[in-house]
């Protein structure tokens, strides 16, 4: 794809189409629904969480005493028992998450809007949510290759030191590092780039495909890349001028309650100062329009995804099945 095609897959998700307000909608209902879970979650284990609070406050405060009370390292065992309730949760939020990014691109590649607001726990959510684990177990045994490459270098260089060995050798292997690490980042890089829209190929050929996404992104790597890299650029442009110009009206409203937080301010005093309007209006625009941006920045990246997946399928390199 040229400089033109990539940034057209950059904006693909917010172009003009039959039917407007369908991504929104759907985010709004994932926004919604996760909201409403974590409520759930926070009700449902209440007591745990204020042990856990309660816990944590109380080693911060030991901590800042000089003397760290060995007491409070282990936590109480109702904060244990929140374990696997957090794992079950963990679980069902990328369950959701999946259904909501099926949603995004089942809409996408094929104009299709099934459930509650694109909402469907069906066959594509759970294409999705395999790819999410197929991605984690890629990542492993790429951390593990990681360590193994530097790991067997590090341990080389320093054998070869301890041993006096020559100078130049240890020196060149010095040098080495850097260009290996290299060339393992653009490996890395070119996999993560042609394997990107794994979850589109699953979903334009109705089945599970992960590694069809390697046809998909045949002749298209510079244009894919392209289009990640300027997506990244505007995220980052965009966050920190919201964090920057933010930041400075909360600082500013912090600092006019800077009597309440002077010495050693006791909860009430530094919930009285969070409390007021010139504090607490800022923090929640900077959250507000935070989480905006991230929505716009995970459609936009479904989109630079799902372009290349329905280009594959006008081209005939994948087929969907029926």
């Amino acid at each position: 794809m040229s400089e033109k095609q990539a940034l057209n897959a950059t904006f693909f998700a917010f172009k003009k189409r039959e039917k407007s307000g369908v991504l929104l909608t759907t985010t709004i209902a994932y926004v919604l629904i996760s909201l409403l879970s974590f409520g759930l979650f926070a009700v449902l284990n209440m007591a745990a969480l204020g042990d856990y609070f309660s816990w944590y406050v109380g080693v911060i405060q030991s901590s800042a005493g000089g003397a760290v009370d060995q007491s409070m390292m282990t936590p109480p065992a109702s904060v244990v028992a929140l374990g696997p309730m957090m794992f079950l949760f963990q679980v069902f939020y990328y369950i959701l998450l999946a259904a909501y990014e099926a949603a995004c691109l089942r809409w996408l590649i094929k104009g299709e809007q099934k459930g509650f607001f694109g909402f469907s726990f069906g066959a594509d959510t759970w294409r999705v949510y395999l790819t999410y684990w197929i991605w984690f177990f890629l990542a492993v045994a790429c951390g593990i290759l990681f360590l193994v490459v530097f790991g067997g270098m590090f341990g080389a260089l320093f054998a070869v030191g301890a041993a006096g060995g020559d100078p130049s050798s240890i020196g060149g292997m010095a040098l080495a590092l850097p260009f290996v690490f290299l060339l393992v980042l653009v490996v890395m890089t070119y996999v993560g780039v042609r394997l990107a829209p794994a979850a589109a190929t699953s979903i334009a050929r109705n089945r599970f495909a992960f590694f069809d996404a390697w046809k998909v992104t045949r002749g298209r790597f510079w244009g894919l890349l392209g289009a990640f890299v300027l997506l990244w650029i505007m995220y980052v442009v965009a966050t920190t001028i919201l964090y920057g110009a933010g930041g400075a009206a909360f600082a500013v409203g912090l600092m006019s309650n800077a009597e309440q937080l002077s010495g050693d301010p006791s909860p009430e005093q530094v919930f009285a100062a969070f409390s007021q309007p010139a504090v607490l209006v800022p923090l929640v625009l900077i959250c507000a329009v935070g989480v905006v941006a991230s929505f716009v920045w995970i459609i936009a990246l479904f989109g630079i995804n799902a372009r290349a997946a329905a280009l594959a399928l006008e081209e005939g390199k994948i087929t969907a099945e029926a």
